[in-house]
């Protein structure tokens, strides 16, 4: 080969492979990875949630439960399932000192689709109608006054990410809080 071929050569091939690397991705910010969707337990706190008013929600971005509950006595309260329309889950209730983080499978339990009772140190679990499980484990029941609402709710909320009723996978505290009035199927 002839000395000027040579040099075109050496100008024209990095470039040449500058231009087949990024069109096959190289390291360009178009073609990096998405974040993996977290697959575990995400939990948040209840802090003084009304009982008899508005919708709470809780859970990812795209995946949320949703519940509205009530008071009963100064200690207790009523957590209702799919037959009312303030609630996206059915609900089951799994007496203290139990920890809701040590469930393997929460779709094993005889969940309802009416009202449960649920006392302070109870875990009240939901299985969503989007396939989704969910809990409340409640810390306590404070009242407020005579009339609705009564009384507010304080606690931890978790929500299994990626679907299933394991709840003792990984856990890490939830970036969206607990959202009043956040229900869209309703």
């Amino acid at each position: 080969m002839r000395a000027g071929t040579l040099a075109m050569i050496s100008r024209v091939l990095p470039a040449a492979l500058l231009a087949v690397s990024a069109c096959s991705g190289g390291d360009g910010a178009e073609n990096q990875r998405r974040e993996t969707p977290f697959m575990g337990v995400l939990e948040g706190e209840i802090f003084e949630i009304t009982e008899s008013r508005g919708y709470w929600s809780w859970g990812t971005e795209d995946d949320r439960m949703c519940q509205q509950w009530s008071a009963r006595t100064r200690d207790s309260g009523y957590f209702y399932g799919t037959h009312h329309q303030w609630s996206n889950a059915d609900v089951f209730v799994l007496k203290a000192p139990a920890d809701p983080l040590e469930v393997i499978a929460a779709e094993n339990f005889s969940y309802s689709g009416g009202s449960v009772v649920a006392y302070e140190g109870d875990t009240v679990f939901f299985r969503g109608r989007n396939g989704y499980f969910g809990a409340w484990r409640i810390e306590e029941i404070d009242p407020l006054g005579q009339s609705a609402p009564r009384d507010k709710l304080s606690g931890t909320w978790y929500f299994v990410a990626g679907g299933g009723g394991d709840f003792t996978r990984a856990v890490r505290p939830s970036e969206i809080p607990m959202l009043d009035g956040y229900c869209e199927f309703l």
